[in-house]
């Protein structure tokens, strides 16, 4: 028996999920039909299609515009309507979007975070369910951001330094640490018991350990806040600094690194605001920002 005097969080927060995670669908449905009848008109205004009545010197662009605005440029009538409709669609289906993100719990944090609007924020909290992670790091391990047991490797050669998950088999050829002409050494096993390293893609008829929806989000977010600037992006750029001073390591791994390290840092910071937003409790913060 449930009390009628007991909030009921998870149910509120599993629907407001639920409802969020649809819109969202819905916004990309019709923004993959707008794009797909918009790049059908814009081939026939540029006389690229078989269709086509007679090539424009207008830009396309500007046709598309006035299509939308219900004016006619020239091409399939019924193609026209259908690019208007998919374009309303969308436009309705992002103002839904937006007013249910405004109504979430985190968004007056996430609001304030650089390089976080409400289609990357839909995004991603559409996947996430603040009621089952009882720490930052069931977020991490959800989203494809925690570590798994790895083996290092390094090239006596070259002096290059990879690391895989354990019972990966890593290909005997591979480039030299500075350059992309092909390294004559070979790797060998360096460190078989500390390695920690990202969890790969599940092998061809096999099943991820975590959510990729999520996992895509969070490097879309990554990477809109090192475009934007911000805290996140000087803790960016901190740890890109100390992870270019370890030996063997390459100027994409210290990237990917760096930002993997962000984006913890980010998600342990949504989880705090989202569980006090919610009035769940907390755990003492970890992997304190530096």
């Amino acid at each position: 028996a449930i009390s009628l005097n007991e909030p009921h969080a998870p149910l509120y927060e599993a629907s407001h999920a639920s409802e969020i995670r649809l819109l969202y669908a819905l916004f990309e449905d019709a923004q993959r039909s707008r794009v797909a009848h918009g790049e059908r008109l814009r081939a026939i205004l540029q006389g690229r299609s078989s269709g086509s009545f007679a090539e424009s010197d207008r830009d396309p662009d500007v046709l598309l515009k006035a299509i939308r605005r219900g004016e006619s440029a020239g091409a399939h009538r019924i193609l026209e309507r259908a690019y208007a409709r998919a374009f309303d669609d969308e436009e309705s289906a992002g103002a839904e979007l937006r007013s249910a993100i405004e109504g979430h719990p985190a968004w007056p944090w996430l609001d304030g975070v650089k390089g976080i609007g409400h289609l990357l924020a839909a995004r991603l909290l559409s996947r996430l369910d603040i009621t089952r992670a009882r720490t930052p790091s069931a977020f991490w391990a959800y989203c494809g951001l925690a570590t798994i047991p790895g083996i290092g490797y390094r090239c006596p050669r070259c002096g290059l330094e990879v690391a895989y998950p354990v019972g990966y088999r890593p290909t005997a050829a591979h480039n030299v640490m500075s350059g992309t002409r092909e390294c004559l050494g070979e790797l060998h096993t360096v460190d078989a018991t500390q390695t920690r390293v990202a969890p790969r893609r599940a092998a061809l008829g096999g099943r991820a350990g975590y959510d990729a929806h999520a996992r895509n989000s969070c490097y879309l977010i990554g990477v809109s806040m090192l475009r934007c600037g911000g805290d996140y992006r000087s803790f960016y750029d901190a740890e890109r600094v100390k992870l270019s001073l370890r030996p063997g390591w390459t100027l994409k791994r210290c990237h990917l690194a760096a930002l993997r390290k962000m984006e913890k840092i980010f998600l342990r910071d949504l989880w705090l605001a989202w569980r006090r937003a919610a009035n769940l409790p907390v755990v003492a913060a970890y992997f304190p920002r530096i």
